[in-house]
């Protein structure tokens, strides 16, 4: 089963993206090998303060949940604004 975790933040101010940077590549660094298909990060385009963390997984979960991974990010980042973290179950795939 493949499934994502999308980590989303809107802050009211234009967070320290240095901070945000090194926070992620402490967690990039920290993830165990094997378990996240992949991390991607993404911004909004014309949006300076929305940011999107989105968190690939490939394996047998029956019950996909907010992964250890995941919940450290969102703690790590609810102090900079509105955070909503969320577990999508991919059901098709078209390429």
């Amino acid at each position: 089963m493949k499934w994502i975790e999308v980590i989303t933040l809107r802050s009211l101010v234009k967070a320290n993206r240095q901070m945000v940077d090194e926070l992620l590549s402490q967690v990039f660094k920290q993830k165990e090998s094997g378990l996240a298909a992949s991390i991607r990060v993404y911004h909004h385009p014309t949006v300076e303060t929305d940011l999107s963390i989105h968190i690939h997984w490939e394996n047998g979960a029956q019950h996909p949940s907010e992964s250890p991974l995941g919940q450290q990010l969102s703690y790590a980042l609810k102090g900079l604004g509105l955070l909503y973290h969320s577990i999508w179950v991919e059901v098709a795939a078209m390429e």
